[in-house]
């Protein structure tokens, strides 16, 4: 009798799993692979697009990676711009050596940390020298973006050295002038003592004690750096510690984001200035003033979570912090106004990028998956990111969505509008006229009480931007051709390497 119950028990014991999968990874015929590649899923490539331009998207990328750093980088400025050139020059043929204007923004940090990530992707997929000395350039420019302010973690917003044509810092002393309540943001010049200096009622300059910047004399940068940059630069990072294996770069991004990581953990996951003071923008916790629980909850963590990959001590801190976010997930609620129109589309972009870079590689995340789920596919509104025509959104989505056993199977209709996107997208991102308002009827207006349509525009009927998938895809306008203005490729070049990484696009589309 105890012989029988004893072979009852163990015939009744569980099976062994096939494989014990980490990093994302699920089991599948007794090996562990990506989700995106369980059952060997066929992508669409989206042959019969009629809007297609001539090139396949395989010339039309390398087009735009060598433009990325010929045209819109400069060895002075080793960061991403928009900018114009010459009148009569050919865009497509356009080098640094034709900018009249270097277009320099408040937001140079974001975009440019896009092609930064953009470029990961391709060295992963490639290991071209090309795509290595890309990386290289643009980090370099990552890590003068954070020197210059002399507080370990905290980037600038924007940043100009001395003697670049068609590039200076602004002449009028009032943008010097520090704010009292940190509201807007403010210039600040490097003396050639090597000390921060700021101007005051009258116009006279003077040195503050925050000093030790002598290699940086006579550059300025705009302060009061917000979430917006840090999203940028995060997922940069974070893609390059996640698939770069040239251990020179990965450690310099692994350096970068350890600081971020611990600059956040030390100030209460805050950004804190040059100056001592709390950025305006820059609060990476629940609570914070000017954004829903739920957004900041997954900014937060996913912030902590890229942070972790280069300081393991911020592993326990990402622990921690989000078992008490994960309690905001219920309000994440950025649809505003009827059927979302009044959103910050802003904010969306920052959120699918968080989610994007919180779920990639992590185990513990069904909680967040499940959000992702339901901010992605089911959203209160008809404008769901889904169906915004945006090839990066799709991307996104069809890397991170639920897959394998039990799901509802890859998203093969998101990567089929990504690619069919990016067959559109046009040769050159150089201003050309528009006008979607001739294309559809006002629907409703957004927050800045502009008009939008019923359904997204594609990109072939939208004009050229610096980063074309972070805007409004529904927005009903007429513009003019600028041919001197060249937007910046990272609007092609992200989604498009991302695509093939994942091998959503495959290298002979």
């Amino acid at each position: 009798m105890r012989l029988l119950l004893f072979v009852l028990v163990a015939c009744s014991a569980p099976a062994e799993p096939a494989c014990a999968c980490e990093n994302g990874q699920i089991c599948e015929a007794e090996r562990c692979v990506d989700p995106w590649r369980y059952g060997s899923p066929v992508w669409s490539a989206c042959d019969g697009e009629p809007r297609a331009t001539a090139e396949s998207l395989a010339q039309k990328a390398a087009a735009y990676d060598a433009r990325a750093i010929a045209l819109h980088t400069d060895p002075k400025l080793p960061w991403v711009l928009d900018v114009a050139i010459a009148s009569g020059v050919d865009p497509e043929r356009a080098t640094a050596s034709d900018v009249v204007i270097w277009r320099s923004g408040e937001n140079d940090g974001l975009w440019s940390a896009l092609v930064l990530a953009a470029e990961a992707y391709r060295f992963a997929v490639t290991h071209d020298p090309a795509a290595r000395a890309a990386l290289a350039t643009l980090l370099a420019g990552e890590r003068q973006r954070m020197a210059i302010t002399g507080v370990p973690g905290l980037f600038v917003r924007q940043l100009i050295p001395p003697d670049v044509p068609g590039l200076a810092c602004p002449s009028d002393p009032a943008v010097y002038v520090p704010a009292p309540d940190k509201r807007g943001n403010k210039w600040v010049r490097i003396g050639g003592d090597g000390c921060a200096q700021v101007a005051d009622a009258s116009g006279a300059f003077t040195s503050t004690s925050h000093c030790g910047l002598s290699e940086f004399a006579n550059w300025c940068f705009l302060d009061n750096v917000s979430q917006d940059e840090y999203v940028g630069h995060l997922f940069a990072l974070g893609a390059i510690v996640r698939v770069v294996d040239d251990a020179e770069l990965r450690e310099i991004a692994i350096d970068l984001l350890r600081q971020i990581g611990e600059h956040l953990a030390a100030h209460d996951m805050e950004l804190i200035d040059w100056d001592g003071r709390p950025t305006q923008w820059g609060k990476f916790h629940p609570g914070a003033d000017g954004d829903t629980p739920g957004y900041l909850a997954v900014l937060g963590a996913s912030t902590l979570a890229n942070a972790a990959l280069a300081e393991p001590s911020l592993e326990l801190v990402f622990r921690a912090k989000a078992a008490d976010f994960a309690a905001y997930l219920d309000q994440v609620d950025l649809w505003q106004g009827p059927d979302g129109c009044e959103s910050n589309w802003n904010d969306l972009s920052m959120l699918l990028a968080n989610f994007h870079q919180l779920l990639w590689t992590r185990d513990d995340v069904a909680l967040w998956r499940d959000a992702f789920v339901r901010e992605v596919s089911e959203p209160p509104v008809s404008r769901g990111p889904l169906v915004e025509h945006n090839a990066w959104y799709d991307i996104m989505w069809a890397a991170q969505k639920p897959l394998g056993p039990g799901t509802d199977g890859p998203a093969y209709a998101a990567v089929e509008d990504a690619v069919c996107q990016l067959r559109q997208f046009p040769r050159s991102n150089h201003v050309v006229a528009r006008d979607t308002a001739a294309l559809a009827p006002h629907a409703c207006s957004d927050r800045f009480d502009r008009s939008l349509a019923a359904t997204a525009f594609g990109i072939a009927d939208r004009r050229a931007a610096t980063y074309a998938w972070w805007g409004n895809s529904y927005e009903r306008y007429t513009s003019a051709d600028e041919p001197t203005l060249v937007q910046q490729p990272g609007g092609y070049l992200l989604p498009y390497w991302m695509g093939r990484y994942y091998g959503f696009i495959s290298a002979s589309q």
